[in-house]
């Protein structure tokens, strides 16, 4: 008998001396099919342990966020609010480029968005190589990959383009011009354009032809939900808008484009330049206030984009300037009397590591520009909070221009914590009907509102941006940037909306909004984008 035999006999049990051939080749196969049923236990075990981890490690990312927002001293608020006493607040762990090297802390948060990342543009590269059939049966049951794409830093996603392009080659397209034809760029252009059109970091040219594909296939697919083809629609309206009130030879490039399978209306992302980004000298980034979505409202904003445009040309500004419109979070409700009102702190805080994301692309790609944040209402409180040195900070601009503020980010609570922007290079501006002091307690201010706002709908909701600042469920008024207190002893950079009456960002039929066409307020963010600041009045 052979020495693999008799350990087989020997572990089940059986006499081969006693056993027919055939009873002794049954109960092997037995013996062998229990075995495989064993390993299938175990691989399905070692899943469910992995999808465990997944969700553990979501779970540690949300407290993560409460974390490292402790502040230092031996007395801290601990995650969930209470006192705590420590000898220290360090809640990461550090790492060394090299033996002997600096240590650089990484808090937890870190960590997981670097983890994030990783397999984020490890799942790209496979995509890009694998069978296609099998590439789209997994992104049709993963929907949400789509949104970790913008998270990759800028660096990484200009590394990850290298290395696809020099293994990439480009042919004619059907109907003129040139698309890849081979390598990972043309498998990923025809089944997944969006992993390269959603990356910051990419040229805006480059983005911009990915995003176009998504767009339209988006608009191809019988199976697009409604969301999905209402963003798509109104994107394309967007897009031939802009080329149509622009002047001739206006680059339109659409820098973010992101519809996925398993979101509702508010989900939808897309960034719209009127201007060519990638050599513009001024760079204006539009941020939009409460109630927006891509669905609704990406075509009035591109016009938003147009009319900052033309507010360059009216001042005087002769070098190229890009205005960007970017709708890349979960903007607020309006109505006062739902949990999506606009004094959620939590939306502007979620939307604001997508907008330090996008920005870092822009420098990444356009150096020499001058940038501007354009904020209005609600997206105040998310561009203060990407500018800030909180967790949810790390943004840099060369201007800040505040319009119609509710409140800034609860963490600012003068113009020195914005450390992503000079302080004499932040400025805020707030019209005479969005300075309503309504009466109090907060029942009645929302009373009071209704009917101011019933009675002047016509001129622009009166008063919506001082409601926000009240009705802020952060536990304080966030800080009202249009208060001498904010500037903490520097100059203020408070300018007058002339001819803007309420709370709109366009025109209304009594009066300008904010971004209107020729509005004063419009004309002296154009200076401020030029670095023309001590021109306004």
């Amino acid at each position: 008998m052979a020495l693999a035999d008799a350990q087989y006999w020997a572990a089940y049990g059986s006499d081969p001396e006693s056993t027919s051939t055939t009873s002794a080749r049954e109960s092997r196969t037995d013996a062998l099919h229990n075995q495989e049923q064993a390993r299938e236990v175990e691989s399905q075990l070692e899943i469910d342990i992995e999808t465990f981890r997944r969700d553990v490690e979501a779970e540690e990312e949300a407290i993560a966020r409460r974390l490292t927002g402790i502040s230092g001293g031996d007395e801290v608020l601990g995650a969930w609010g209470e006192k705590v006493t420590v000898s220290q607040t360090f809640w990461g762990f550090a790492e060394q480029a090299y033996p002997g090297a600096p240590r650089e802390s990484v808090d937890l948060t870190g960590h997981l968005q670097d983890a994030i990342e990783q397999a984020t543009v490890a799942r790209i590269n496979k995509l890009s190589v694998t069978d296609p059939a099998a590439a789209k049966e997994w992104l049709d049951a993963h929907p949400e990959f789509a949104a970790t794409v913008g998270l990759i830093d800028p660096a990484v996603a200009a590394r990850l383009w290298q290395g696809m392009a020099s293994e990439s080659t480009r042919g004619p397209a059907d109907g003129g011009g040139e698309r890849w034809a081979t390598g990972p760029l043309a498998q990923l252009f025809d089944i997944a354009p969006f992993t390269i059109g959603n990356l910051n970091g990419l040229l805006a040219k480059d983005r911009d032809e990915f995003n176009r594909e998504t767009l339209r296939q988006t608009l191809d697919d019988p199976d697009a939900t409604e969301e999905q083809r209402a963003a798509a629609e109104q994107t394309q309206k967007a897009l031939d808008r802009a080329l149509s009130h622009s002047p001739e030879g206006t680059a339109v490039q659409l820098v973010a484009f992101e519809v996925p399978a398993d979101g509702g209306e508010r989900d939808m992302r897309a960034a719209i330049s009127v201007g060519d980004l990638d050599t513009a000298q001024y760079v204006g980034v539009m941020l939009p206030g409460m109630d927006s979505s891509v669905a609704v409202s990406i075509r009035g904003l591109v016009g938003n984009a147009i009319n900052m445009q033309d507010a360059h040309v009216r001042v005087g500004n002769a070098d190229a300037t890009a205005s960007v419109v970017w709708m890349g979070f979960e903007s607020a409700g309006a109505n006062p009397f739902t949990s999506e009102f606009l004094g959620r702190d939590d939306l502007a805080q979620e939307g604001a590591l997508p907008l330090v994301r996008f920005l870092g692309g822009v420098d990444a790609t356009n150096p020499s520009a001058e940038t501007t944040i354009h904020a209005y209402s609600y997206s105040t409180r998310l561009a203060t909070y990407a500018l800030s040195a909180g967790p949810y900070g790390g943004g840099e601009v060369d201007h800040l221009v505040l319009y119609g503020s509710p409140g800034v980010a609860e963490a600012v609570r003068t113009v020195d914590d914005l450390v992503g922007v000079p302080p004499g290079e932040v400025y805020s501006t707030k019209s005479v009907g969005d300075q309503l002091r309504l009466p109090r307690p907060e029942i009645l201010q929302v009373q009071a509102y209704g009917f101011v706002m019933a009675a002047s709908a016509a001129s622009g909701q009166a008063g919506m941006a001082e409601l926000g600042e009240a009705l802020s469920d952060v536990g304080v008024d966030n800080a009202d940037p249009n208060d001498p207190s904010f500037w903490s002893g520097h100059e203020p950079n408070v300018f007058v909306s002339d001819g803007v009456f309420g709370h709109a960002a366009d025109e209304t039929p009594r009066s300008d909004g904010y971004w209107s066409r020729g509005s004063d307020s419009i004309k002296d963010g154009a200076l401020i984008a030029a670095g023309r600041g001590d021109e306004v009045r």
